[in-house]
């Protein structure tokens, strides 16, 4: 009776679990924040944007910020993770990692859409300063059609 009641919890504990990933990012017209954390700051800096994703391609176009003000790209999506490659030309006077481009944390559903930027590993080397500081992107989006 042991056995039975202990194959059927685990039964239950493994045929009950949902997926954490997504495999469908919807296309259309979007409107939301990209959410800039930084550990150091006690309040994140939001910026308003507006996108599109259709077919491939997705652009996007920021609201009430100087830099940068729009860009474009091409995009992948498989498993919950997303490649952005940017087609832009940009200056050099602003936060590079608000450009939408490179590899992207997905959650989505019918109308959400979030993406969180995805980092590299620093190198292991030994440098003489180390910032314990941490910046995370996120954009968080809402389907507007």
């Amino acid at each position: 009776a042991k056995i039975i009641i202990l194959l059927f919890t685990l039964g239950m504990s493994l045929g009950c679990k949902k997926p954490n990933k997504v495999d469908v990012v919807n296309d259309g017209d979007y409107t939301g924040l990209l959410v800039v954390t930084n550990s150091v700051k006690s309040v994140p800096s939001t910026y308003p944007v507006v996108a599109s994703l259709k077919n491939g391609q997705f652009s996007i176009s920021y609201k009430n910020t100087s830099k940068p003000t729009a860009g474009s790209c091409t995009y992948t999506f498989d498993k919950g993770l997303a490649v952005f490659v940017n087609e832009g030309v940009y200056t050099a006077d602003f936060d590079w990692n608000m450009i939408l481009n490179g590899e992207y944390e997905v959650k989505s559903n019918a109308t959400d859409l979030t993406l969180k930027k995805k980092f590299k590993p620093a190198a292991t080397e030994n440098l003489p300063a180390t910032s314990y500081a941490y910046l995370q992107y996120e954009y968080i989006l809402k389907k507007v059609n």
